[in-house]
């Protein structure tokens, strides 16, 4: 969740360079943030809490330097526990993502040998081992890497730890399971934890793999194996065009900027979609069984799956929070099929699931947007979501372009992938018109008229049943509005008793088979209060609000997700929330 990157050059704009890479990681969400540059053979740091803004650090030209975006695990929100973090000599600053699970145990003794800790973070015993194992590590110009592998050794838990060593000018860093990429340039060496990061200077990069190591100097990048200490290759990939994050042009945020690009994005999988419907389609249909993981939004596109290829293509899927996928791993094994989906590629907790399903023979299908991510790497197949980079932490465009992806691959597996197509490009037409017409204004009037309500409801059967619980995602990850997503038939078994008078229920209604079900539980919390929003292509007396939906059959959820997202974003706007970056949030979870 931490964002990290630094930078070996030529010349002395080190702690500007790397200010641009850590607004780069601002989607990933933080908390504090700081820099730390080579003086000499010293380290000066600028460490600060909350957000970067316009702020400009005060450190000294230098051709080396990190920087480090954190989201607060160990120790609170406070400046001394901001990361960079000094040995003792102040000639060693370290940076850090994951958790050291054991730090507790490796503290104790050095701070017995006389370390002096200045923070309550795990980090900081990195740097303190870092200052014994250089010292016992001879003298020569891969000192820093043999020291930093064998601390990484010492350590439990998945990490990414970069080191700065200004006293040879170098950066060493090691990796298990938290993400790390090197990038090449003509113009100084780069390391991030995100490749979006380093696009503004080079498309060339590395991946670096668990287990791995890397040692930067101005010259370039070595690969290190950490278990034997041996060098190894480095494999250089060329980044597509598609994969650099524009700016926000004229829209106010990231957000907007990512829900009104969901039309282009569906018309383009709408276009292109043989290739990977046919990936989709095979691998359902030569796997003995199925199942379906995400966390988060990715959770409830894995829920969608289940639904579209049951009603689809007659076909089961089973959907498992990947989180919680351990607890079903007994019945996976050879000939199972694990589709895994995510925006990032980088969620510890999907990547986590699929390696376990590696484990036990099955065979592992990513669906995931950012291509050379962690999952990209590891999957056995993967296929691209093509929506391009998104720098708001709400997945918007990923969560619409996963939807048209599992609804192309039902249809191409029951033979009917033309008939998905002209689907999904009147879909698109829709969500575009939805975009601007007279529905967006009311949705914005719609939110000025509940802002002040605490509780808001959801509720769908079938289909739309996840796309009740993204709903009240959506709303509650960005206005911070208690919501909660419900099976409509499952109101009278409990959840009716929350609802009072002025209550917003948003009640997803497509013409379809669950059409009547959904509005009998729109009239029950109606004749109890509750403001009724329904989002229909039919009107009904049980609604109070109707927004008015194009019927577009088994594509419903992907305009139905756009309504939440614009419902979500007008609550925050009007309730003071930054959209792009929610409290507590991170764009990819990468620690357990």
């Amino acid at each position: 969740m931490c964002g990290i990157f630094g930078y070996v050059g030529r010349d002395g704009e080190a702690s500007g360079i790397v200010l641009r890479g850590l607004r780069r990681l601002e989607y990933r969400g933080y908390d504090s943030w700081g820099i730390a540059v080579a003086r000499g053979e010293r380290v000066e740091v600028d460490k600060r809490v909350g957000k970067i803004g316009e702020a400009v650090p005060s450190l000294p030209s230098s051709r080396l330097g990190i920087g480090h975006t954190r989201w607060a695990t160990h120790g609170g929100v406070t400046q001394p526990n901001a990361h960079p973090h000094l040995d003792c000599g102040g000639r060693l600053a370290v940076i850090h993502n994951g958790i050291v699970s054991n730090y507790d145990e490796l503290r104790e003794p050095l701070a017995r040998a006389g370390h002096r800790f200045q923070s309550e973070t795990d980090t900081e015993v990195v740097a303190h081992l870092l200052e014994d194992a250089v010292a016992a590590t001879p003298d020569g110009p891969d000192r820093l890497i043999v020291a930093a592998m064998a601390v990484f050794r010492r350590l439990r838990g998945l990490n990414a730890i970069a080191v700065l060593d200004a006293g040879h000018g170098q950066l060493a860093a090691v990796k298990s399971g938290s993400p790390l990429v090197l990038g090449w340039s003509d113009g100084g060496q780069l390391l991030a934890s995100d490749q979006t990061a380093l696009l503004e200077r080079t498309r060339r990069v590395t991946f670096v793999e668990d287990g791995q190591a890397s040692l930067t100097t101005e010259a370039g990048h070595r690969l290190f194996d950490v278990a034997t200490g041996r060098e190894v290759p480095a494999t250089v990939t060329e980044l597509a065009e598609r994969a650099v994050a524009g700016d926000r042009g004229d829209h106010p945020d990231y957000m907007t900027k990512e829900m009104h690009e969901q039309p282009d994005v569906l018309h383009r999988l709408a276009a292109d979609a043989g290739g990977s419907a046919a990936r989709l389609s095979a691998e359902v249909a030569a796997a003995r069984e199925v199942f379906a993981i995400g966390c988060g939004t990715a959770g409830y596109a894995a829920l969608s799956a289940q639904y579209l290829f049951a009603s689809v293509a007659g076909r089961r899927v089973s959907a498992v929070a990947a989180s919680e996928f351990a607890h079903v791993q007994p019945f996976v094994g050879p000939g199972a099929l694990v589709i895994a989906l995510s925006q990032s590629g980088e969620t510890i907790d999907v990547l986590e699931a699929a390696r376990a399903a590696q484990s036990r023979g099955a065979r592992v299908l990513a669906i995931v947007n950012v291509e050379g991510s962690s999952l990209w790497r590891m999957a056995d197949a993967a296929i691209p979501l093509e929506a391009g980079p998104e720098q708001c932490v709400l997945s918007t465009k990923s969560f619409t372009a996963k939807l048209a992806t599992l609804l192309l691959g039902a249809h191409a597996l029951a033979g009917r992938l033309g008939e998905a197509q002209r689907l999904l490009a009147a879909t698109a037409d829709e969500v575009a018109r939805l975009l601007v017409d007279g529905r967006r204004g009311q949705i914005a009037r719609l939110a000025d008229a509940i802002q002040a309500r605490e509780h808001l409801f959801a509720i769908g059967r079938g289909a739309s049943y996840p796309l009740a619980l993204e709903t009240a995602l959506k709303v509650k990850e960005v206005s911070y509005v208690h919501a909660e997503g419900f099976a409509a038939g499952e109101l009278k078994h409990g959840v009716i008793a929350l609802v009072e008078d002025g209550t917003p229920c948003v009640a997803l209604a497509p013409r379809d088979d669950t059409y009547d079900d959904v509005v009998a539980g729109a009239m029950q919390v109606r004749a109890r209060g509750a403001r009724v929003i329904g989002v229909s292509p039919r009107p009904h007396e049980a609604f109070h609000d109707h927004i008015a939906m194009a019927d577009l059959g088994p594509a419903s959820g992907i305009g139905q997700a756009v309504v939440a997202q614009l419902l979500g974003y007008d609550l925050a706007r009007r309730r003071g929330h930054d959209p792009d970056k929610p409290r507590n949030l991170a764009k990819s979870v990468t620690v357990k």
